[in-house]
């Protein structure tokens, strides 16, 4: 790690840019792309802090995350509402990886990272075969225990050879991302472990927040299926779970098959959501086959493995019709109650914004609700439109009794519904943590003639969450057709 501060000025700015040069370039990144955005922030920084700030300095922290090398700029000046749009030109070009921009209280951090060699090195498969489904029994025996970093190449070797390359996490072929995910503690999981070293068998962890995970990546080797081993591994993992007093798990089920729908649900999950549009479209193999024509929707279930503390939501009125659903199919202590106009609020939102631009994919974290919510995700969702995103969600504070009114206003920018998920932050004061996912859709007249849903629970919520996105999503549309009309109005009326 290194860490430089210098005057937000030219001279300061070239410091620091040719810091973070040197830096990424001795362990062979790109440096002149990482200078190029040292300095973009700097400048930008710079145009922030000409308003008699006392502390007109910049400070910047370089460092290797993983199988990525990440700076964070430091600055004093006025408040950012997300990364500068030059550098999510950059990330659209493929310059960089990702951008989270926020504020801590005390100053802004805009964090920018980028791609090391191993970030790029994809799974050798010159040796490697998709396994069939009816392949012959394996007599190997194995061992049960937990994932470990010198596993990660073996855990891509085995999603290869169940799923070909079809699995749709693609940063699952990628092992040295997995072995840093492993070695910083982002990913847990339970495997089973033949005597040579390949895993015949896997279930995962990741997590979201510290107190939620996502698990998943289960699965099993063709030649040791029959023998009970998904289950023992997930008894392991939850028991491992609990022993980390992890708060709730996510899901992902398959929206396109009932299974995982159906093991989720029995399992004392709730569905929550469904996330529409959210990946790259896929080569499927398996459950369904064929290259599909859209971006890939996921549903969403939650489980609780501690008892959830009681409290209180505001949730705006155009999403509590999908939030009565999932409330009403679970068990937590959680009541409802109307929007506040008097509810108390700050002027100023304060968010955090994150694109991805390896998916097309942008994340706008609402952590305090003011009375300029509709305006600051506005100008957080153009931004992100016009680098490319695809797919946006702006995750909001459900516990803040003034999201119930400055948040109604949200459909009207394309937002619809995506999810429900209780503690999904730590608690801060009487803010529990629980998050109301909002969406935005790029293309938001969603396929899902190939859906299959488990039971009622899960239609009903996957139709409503779908007609709302496709009846926000067509509004900007219709009001610019509507504008276009009066203009054409006004112009043949001019004429008299």
């Amino acid at each position: 790690m290194i860490e430089v501060t210098a005057p937000a000025d030219a001279s300061g700015i070239s410091v620091l840019a040719a810091s973070a040069r040197t830096a990424v370039t001795t362990i062979g990144g790109d440096g002149e792309s990482v200078g190029l955005v040292v300095r973009t922030l700097g400048t930008d920084a710079q145009a922030r802090l000409q308003g008699g700030q006392e502390d007109a300095t910049l400070a910047l922290t370089a460092e290797v995350k993983g199988t990525e090398f990440q700076i964070t700029l430091r600055d004093f000046g006025e408040p950012v509402t997300g990364a500068p749009e030059a550098i999510l030109l950059l990330l659209e070009a493929g310059l960089a990886t990702s951008a989270d921009a926020r504020t801590d209280g005390l100053a802004n951090l805009t964090e920018v990272r980028f791609a090391l060699p191993a970030h790029n090195k994809v799974l050798d498969i010159e040796t490697l075969d998709v396994v069939p489904e009816d392949a012959a029994p394996s007599p190997e025996s194995v061992t049960l225990r937990e994932l470990r970093v010198e596993d990660a190449a073996a855990l891509t070797r085995t999603l290869y050879r169940c799923y070909g390359w079809s699995y749709p996490n693609h940063t699952m072929y990628y092992p040295e991302r997995i072995a840093a995910a492993i070695e910083s503690g982002e990913r847990i999981g339970e495997v089973a472990v033949t005597e040579s070293g390949e895993i015949a068998a896997h279930w995962g962890a990741i997590y979201l927040s510290p107190g939620v995970v996502e698990t998943g990546a289960t699965v099993t080797d063709p030649r040791f299926r029959r023998r009970g081993l998904a289950n023992q591994l997930g008894e392991r993992l939850l028991a491992r779970l609990n022993e980390l007093k992890v708060i709730g798990r996510v899901r992902e089920p398959v929206i396109t098959h009932t299974a995982t729908q159906e093991i989720a649900l029995r399992e004392g999950a709730t569905m929550v959501g469904v996330y529409l549009g959210y990946t790259h479209p896929m080569q499927q193999i398996g459950i369904t086959d064929g290259m599909q024509a859209s971006r890939t929707s996921l549903s969403v279930a939650y489980g609780n493995l501690q008892p959830l503390t009681p409290a209180t939501m505001w949730v705006p009125g155009p999403y509590e019709p999908m939030a009565r659903l999932v409330l009403d199919s679970s068990d937590w202590p959680r009541e409802l109650e109307s929007a506040r106009p008097d509810a108390p609020a700050p002027a100023t939102t304060a968010f955090a914004t994150v694109f991805d631009s390896d998916n097309r994919l942008g994340v706008v974290d609402v952590t305090i609700v003011g009375q300029d919510l509709v305006d600051a995700v506005d100008t957080a969702l153009d931004q992100m439109k016009r680098s490319g995103a695809e797919y946006v969600q702006v995750r909001l504070p459900v516990n803040q009794p003034a999201l119930g009114t400055y948040a109604a206003g949200l459909t009207e920018l394309g937002l619809g519904y995506g999810a429900l998920i209780p503690q999904f932050r730590a608690a801060a004061g009487d803010d529990l943590g629980d998050v109301l996912i909002t969406q935005w859709v790029a293309e938001p007249d969603i396929d899902t003639s190939d859906w299959a849903f488990y039971d009622d629970r899960v239609k009903n919520l996957a139709e409503a969450i779908v007609a709302q996105t496709k009846s926000v999503g067509t509004r900007g549309v219709q009001r610019q057709r509507r504008a276009a009309r009066r203009a054409q109005l006004f112009a043949a009326l001019d004429g008299f």
